[in-house]
């Protein structure tokens, strides 16, 4: 039994040889390349499954075609539960609780691709590509709001500053809505080379990862609209998804066409590909999205598989 959800598979309380089963990450490089990018300040080599969240079904608890996460500051994980149209959020200590209902009314969701959560972890967005709309709930579950004007928008992110970022996909363009201000600043769009953006991610140094469907690739922005590199730049990208940074800066990517976890140094270069978790439970099958913990903890949607897994580094 899990210590922290009756509906996991495995938990970090597994046996020493349930842990040896499962399988870690790959080098990309014969080279260190842990050393080189970070030197001394971050050590483990590997990441390893640790917690298997959720399985095929309609209960609470359970996953259908999962696609974007988040995870606040409290460690909470949001899975947009994109055919069960609903928003699933997961607390650290088990406790789960559901948003939406099928359906096009306030307060209801059609296809929701993509959950961001406000920097003061109480209230949340979320995208619909069936409703064409974002909308925003408290974490208490009261419905805030509707934002409409979209076409199959499918990514969110918030900025340090607390802007929504939203990949209006249908349209081309990415907007960015400063609630503060209440109005939406210029959009990133064909002209900063924008076509079919699927999904988004900020990081602290105000850089902007636009994952472009059309071309394949990950794009930088430096201050939030300066193109500054990519990651298809030295390689081709199968099915980018969804990416998430960590405090060093390293990408991780959710690569769908390659059934895998993508993770990338600062200046882009491949570090580690994780694909299966173990003999017993599988490998990742079109993972769509993934999102970081505050802990260092790695989530990952396990699109095709209608789970959410937990990796560990070590």
């Amino acid at each position: 039994m899990s210590d922290r959800f009756d509906f996991l598979e495995l938990s970090d309380g597994r046996p020493a040889a349930a842990v040896a089963e499962a399988e870690t990450s790959q080098l990309d490089s014969a080279a260190d390349p842990l050393e080189a990018s970070v030197g001394s300040a971050w050590k483990p080599v590997r990441l390893r499954a640790v917690e298997i969240i959720g399985d095929p079904g309609t209960a609470h608890g359970q996953f259908m075609n999962p696609l974007g996460l988040a995870v606040d500051r409290h460690g909470a994980v949001y899975v947009a539960d994109s055919s069960n149209h609903r928003v699933q959020r997961i607390g650290m200590n088990g406790e789960l609780k559901v948003y939406g209902r099928p359906g096009n009314a306030p307060g209801e969701l059609w296809g929701p691709t993509a959950v961001a959560v406000d920097p003061s972890g109480d209230f949340f967005y979320v995208s619909e590509q069936g409703n064409n709309r974002v909308q925003c709930f408290q974490v208490n579950g009261q419905h805030r709001g509707v934002m409409n004007g979209f076409a199959s928008p499918s990514g969110l992110t918030v900025d340090v500053a607390g802007r929504l970022w939203i990949a209006d996909t249908g349209n081309g363009r990415v907007l960015c809505w400063d609630g503060r201000h209440k109005q939406y600043l210029t959009p990133l769009d064909y002209r900063h080379g924008i076509t079919r953006p699927i999904s988004l991610a900020c990081d602290p140094a105000h850089n902007l990862y636009v994952t472009e469907g059309s071309a394949e690739d990950v794009v930088y922005y430096a201050n939030y609209g300066r193109r500054s590199g990519s990651l298809g730049a030295n390689r081709r990208l199968h099915g980018p998804q969804q990416s998430a940074i960590d405090s060093f800066g390293r990408v991780y990517l959710a690569e769908a066409g390659k059934d895998r976890l993508h993770v990338f140094t600062p200046d882009g270069s491949s570090l580690f590909t994780f694909e299966t978790l173990s003999t017993r439970m599988g490998a990742l099958k079109a993972p769509a999205g993934v999102a970081l913990g505050p802990n260092g903890e790695v989530y990952v949607a396990d699109t095709q598989n209608h789970r959410v897994v937990r990796l560990a580094w070590e």
